[in-house]
């Protein structure tokens, strides 16, 4: 994310701390094969047309997530979806709502091959349902046309929301998110072996009020990667560039979250339009994160008004404590003015792991207006 220029070297290498935790488990990089070997077709709609040209009747496209509902979007923040394509396509191009046909393009590091991801804004959405036609072809025989059917919602998003995972309808931006049950509890994660830069999964559609979000994390391992991260987008505005470019280069968010390079923990804004140089400030803390360990974080950002109910800006802040510890009463502040304002708008709420392995429990997402309203007791 902010750190993680996307025309930067795909391997960079930082110093980090010495006594990181051993991983406990080894991430495999994703292949074709070990893709086809867990996936499956998103439960909305899908429906294939054309000529199977593979070999097992291997389909050209795989939808990893198609949500049967998008929850509402506003700005940059688009609905998006993800699949694969195979090895074998030559094209591939959609069409939202019997509109114009649009290339599919792949790049790294948001969406390397075989994934992809299609970015719907909020403008070219229709309230209720939505048509998408997916067609790739190949060098010989007839291409082959998948047709996707989802609903969405534009109304306000009503605070709280809480996301338990047993029975979750994913919102991803990018990549492949799967639930799991562990020792009885639902938890959410970037699919084993589909870590890559920065997996996103939306826990809501965008809104303007102030909000808190608590839920637990435990980083797992990083392999092999050097620079990685986890945590929370307490505002999550999507990824910005130029209309008709996609996969989009940007970002607009907050962002509280681990980060080694930091050497601990920490609080962010950041926006970077296109290929343009990133703005951001932060604000981090040392401290340590064993793999293997649940961690608590709540996250909060709200925006700052005057009398006159007008914007001046927005603060973030943070607190982390390990599981049996008592709850942390140190929080870890900032606000936008100090380097980088944020534009005036809603924002979503989302996680975020970027080239490691690291899972979520439960997430709840509640209004706040100020600090003021959650002191602790």
């Amino acid at each position: 994310m902010g750190l993680y220029n996307l025309d930067i070297d795909e391997n960079p290498t930082y110093q980090l701390m010495d006594d990181i935790h051993t991983p406990k488990i080894k991430i495999k990089k994703y292949t074709r094969r070990t893709f086809l070997q867990t996936s499956a077709l998103a439960t909305a709609g899908v429906v294939l047309h054309g000529c199977m040209t593979q070999s097992n009747d291997e389909p050209l496209v795989e939808v990893l997530h198609l949500p049967k509902r998008f929850s509402r979007r506003s700005g940059e923040l688009s609905a998006n979806i993800c699949g694969t394509l195979s090895s074998q396509v030559k094209q591939a191009k959609y069409q939202l709502n019997n509109g114009d046909w649009l290339d599919i393009v792949q790049a790294k590091p948001r969406v390397p091959e075989p994934l992809f991801t299609i970015e719907m804004r909020a403008e070219e959405l229709r309230p209720g349902t939505n048509n998408l036609k997916i067609e790739a072809s190949t060098d010989r025989g007839q291409p082959e046309t998948t047709s996707l059917e989802f609903e969405y919602d534009p109304d306000p998003i009503k605070l709280p929301v809480k996301a338990e995972w047993s029975n979750a309808d994913l919102e991803v931006q990018d990549g492949y998110w799967e639930t799991f049950s562990e020792n009885g509890e639902w938890r959410v994660r970037p699919k084993l072996g589909f870590e890559q830069y920065d997996r996103i999964l939306s826990i809501t559609g965008s809104f303007p009020e102030g909000r808190r979000v608590e839920t637990d994390l435990i980083f797992r391992d990083s392999g092999e990667e050097t620079v990685y991260a986890f945590g929370i987008l307490p505002m999550w505005g999507g990824h910005l560039d130029e209309v008709g470019i996609s996969p989009r280069r940007g970002w607009i968010y907050s962002i509280a979250w681990f980060d080694p390079h930091r050497g601990g923990g920490g609080v962010e804004f950041g926006i970077k339009d296109g290929d343009a140089p990133r703005k951001w400030v932060d604000s981090y803390r040392q401290f340590k994160v064993e793999a293997g360990v649940k961690y608590f974080i709540t996250a909060e950002s709200w925006p700052v008004l005057d009398e006159a109910g007008e914007h001046l800006h927005y603060v973030q802040r943070m607190k982390w404590w390990q599981e049996g510890e008592p709850e942390s009463d140190q929080w870890l502040e900032l606000t936008d003015v100090e380097g980088c304002p944020m534009p005036v708008g809603e924002y979503a709420v989302g996680l975020v792991a970027h080239r490691c392995q690291a899972d979520f429990g439960p997430v709840t997402v509640t209004s706040i207006t100020g600090p003021e309203e959650n002191l602790d007791t």
